[in-house]
């Protein structure tokens, strides 16, 4: 009998066993199969809006715009639609068509509202595409290396915070919450705004090796005694030797050879993070919409042209004068050599005889008009004239244009002034003659 017993008790504390293991099982299996059936969690909603568009009231005061600013041309049919007059809401949400890196940084954004969701209604992402248009580079597209610059500003477009390349998600969380703190200063120290700078100057400094600390330092000092050190030209020639000194230094680059090979490395934020804290406290505040072009020119020493400006009146004036008698246009260099005078008051030993400065003076008795690389692009592209390399053999500075000639004749910083003054003669004889010259594209 005790046997018997012992079997029993055995059998049931298999059964039990066995009940608890298929509990244990199917609690197992339902669980995994919710885990599989279920949705994946959506990703944060972040929508790309046109540049510079006027924000509304609803949380403006706390609203941060992230402004990607790349080199791509802007009229390729892949990026002119997102960049016309009139963008509709599938271009714009659409990240392929908002620069080369747009797809990457838009997916970095939704990582970093994974990890801050009360971020998601206080950014804005937008996006300005501003290369060289083959407009300019003699109909090729332009293969220079693809860059970017990340602007962080406020709701009316001031400068917060500053990037150099594609953030990682934990350097783009860091510029974003420098932005916050940047903002908050800048509202306490409204009337004092020294403060905010020598706060960013401190942050910053904590954040530096020895090289750009001193570097750093000097710019404070040299601030002191002139007063217009806080022009962009002024901080970027202060900043580039310790930049080619340092950037020689992490990466081996000894011949301008490696010139294109520093652009490429520029595309992750790693490369520029010193020069970008060394800069940062003294652009805080920098009008972004009016200023970006000047910036970026600057820093990528090319031409930085943008679609979407309405042009009609610069047009109706060239079609116009057209009409009338011949005119000339002067060309506005881009911002990294405006700093050069023009005309230019020395003349090289080599030349003699006319001056530019007296050619300059010729050009002006006819119909004359400074015109952006924006308006010559727009000129160009819509009155069909042959595009123009606006850099080779040297670059240019003037058009000249005469009645019943469709090309005009282009000349060049390094031409000669006297061929350009004797054009000028020419074309003002053939107008008071009522005759008009054979036309040449341009002068070499």
């Amino acid at each position: 009998m005790g046997y018997s017993r012992g079997q029993n008790l055995i059998l049931l504390g298999c059964t039990m066993r066995l009940s608890w293991l298929l509990a244990v099982f199917i609690v197992q299996g339902l669980a995994w199969y919710s885990i599989l059936c279920a949705e994946p969690p959506k990703a944060p909603k972040l929508d790309w809006q046109a540049a510079f568009t006027v924000l509304s009231a609803e949380n403006q005061a706390s609203k941060l715009v992230l402004m990607l600013v790349t080199n791509d041309d802007a009229f390729h049919e892949v990026q002119a639609a997102a960049n016309g007059p009139k963008p509709d809401a599938a271009q714009l949400t659409d990240p392929t068509r908002h620069g080369w890196c747009a797809a990457e940084f838009h997916h970095t954004c939704q990582r970093i509202l994974t990890l801050r969701p009360d971020l998601e209604d206080k950014i804005s992402l937008q996006s300005v595409v501003a290369g060289t248009p083959s407009e300019l580079s003699g109909g090729k597209t332009d293969d220079s290396p693809k860059r970017v610059v990340l602007f962080v500003c406020d709701s009316t477009y001031h400068l917060l915070a500053l990037s150099i390349g594609i953030p990682s998600a934990n350097d783009l969380l860091t510029l974003i919450e420098d932005a916050q703190e940047v903002k908050t200063l800048r509202e306490l120290n409204e009337t004092t705004p020294d403060q905010t700078t020598n706060a960013i100057v401190q942050r910053n400094e904590t954040r530096l090796g020895r090289l750009w600390k001193m570097k750093l330092q000097q710019i404070v000092e040299a601030k002191k005694q002139d007063d217009a050190l806080h022009l962009l030209y002024k901080l970027f020639s202060a900043l580039q030797p310790t930049y080619n000194y340092d950037v020689q230094t992490r990466f081996g680059l000894t011949t301008e050879l490696d010139a294109r090979r520093l652009v490429i490395l520029e595309q992750h934020s790693e490369s520029r993070y010193a020069w970008c804290q060394a800069i940062t406290p003294f652009i805080i505040g920098l009008d972004i919409q009016h200023d970006w072009n000047f910036f970026v020119e600057l820093l990528w020493q090319q031409c930085a042209v943008a679609a979407g400006s309405d042009q009609t009146d610069f047009l109706t004036w060239f079609d116009e004068q057209k009409k009338t008698g011949p005119f000339v246009m002067a060309v506005t260099p881009p911002s990294h050599v405006q700093h050069l005078p023009w005309p230019p008051a020395e003349v090289p030993k080599s030349r003699r005889g006319t001056s530019w400065q007296t050619t300059h003076d010729s050009a002006n008795e006819f119909p004359f008009r400074t015109i952006t690389t924006q308006q010559l692009t727009a000129l160009v592209r819509q009155r069909e004239l042959k595009p123009i390399t606006f850099f080779s053999p040297s670059m240019v500075r003037y058009l000249l244009l005469s009645p019943n000639n469709r090309l005009p004749q282009v000349i060049r910083e390094q031409d000669p002034p006297a061929r350009f003054w004797g054009l000028l003669r020419r074309a003002k004889a053939f107008e008071k003659s009522g005759l008009h010259p054979i036309q040449k594209e341009e002068i070499r």
